[in-house]
């Protein structure tokens, strides 16, 4: 739990820098209004991107799993548009719906591959099984 929780942050930084970065590069067709609609906002928007991109990739994966890379533009753009249309903090008009979408998805995702103590993944033998760290060149 507490290695999602930082992942959860990190996404949270990555989403403020994102939105933060969008608002300076579009000017008047993104706009974020006043420091507490932001951060009501990237609230909103956090937690919408992760059910999102949740929802999207366990249903692509099993429906069609070619569009899976799709799945953190997609959830980015939902999210975006739902936080809009509940929340008072960032208002989009225009080329600002995919310039926004496409800004903050790609920071997200720089923010993403970022190592750290949150990406540490066990790893696997080749049988699929944890390694012993033995290196025994013996498959059975």
């Amino acid at each position: 739990m507490r290695r999602w929780f930082m992942g959860w942050l990190l996404g949270l930084g990555g989403n403020a820098l994102g939105l933060l970065l969008a608002s300076l590069i579009l000017g008047d067709m993104f706009n974020i209004d006043g420091v507490t609609g932001f951060v009501v906002s990237l609230v909103v928007f956090a937690i919408l991107s992760a059910l999102f991109t949740w929802l999207m990739f366990r249903t692509l994966l099993r429906n069609a799993g070619s569009l899976v890379p799709l799945t953190g533009l997609a959830s980015t753009f939902l999210a975006l548009a739902v936080t809009v249309l509940f929340t008072d903090g960032i208002s989009i008009e225009g080329w600002g719906w995919l310039w926004g979408t496409l800004v903050v998805w790609v920071l997200s995702m720089f923010i993403w591959v970022l190592p750290g103590p949150w990406r540490r993944y066990k790893k696997t033998g080749t049988a699929g099984r944890p390694s012993d760290g033995a290196g025994s060149s013996n498959p059975f």
